[in-house]
């Protein structure tokens, strides 16, 4: 899982790579271009999986076979983003049953990735 969701945030980074749109989406008030660029990327990385997926950026799906439901912030920060200031993430957790277990933030301008596994602790960049 922890894995997974690493690989959703590469996705996230490539993605946004060449985008050049980071004003509204026009969907709803308060969404980001950029918003759903990232839910997409997170979603086609994370949905072949199995996992089910909450975000605040498109309608929840079900995980497969009582998996993991992964709770999702694309862009963490879409604002702040969307003004050029440099203070913007993913934010991605894995829950089960018994509540969080594995998550992953990565700053999306400097790179920098944040994970934690329950039971396990936290890392800064594997670290």
């Amino acid at each position: 899982v922890l894995s997974d969701l690493h690989d959703a945030v590469d996705a996230v980074f490539e993605a946004l790579a060449h985008h050049e749109n980071w004003g509204p989406s026009g969907n709803r008030p308060d969404q980001y271009a950029s918003d759903v660029v990232a839910d997409r990327a997170v979603r086609e990385a994370l949905e072949p999986g199995g996992y089910g997926l909450l975000s605040e950026e498109s309608p929840m799906t079900t995980a497969v076979d009582g998996g993991p439901v992964v709770v999702v912030d694309p862009i963490d920060g879409s604002t702040n983003a969307s003004r050029g200031l440099p203070w913007f993430s993913t934010s991605l957790c894995a829950v089960d049953s018994d509540g969080p277990w594995v998550a992953v933030v990565a700053d999306l301008v400097s790179g920098t990735r944040y994970d934690a596994v329950r039971g396990w602790g936290s890392r800064c960049d594997g670290e």
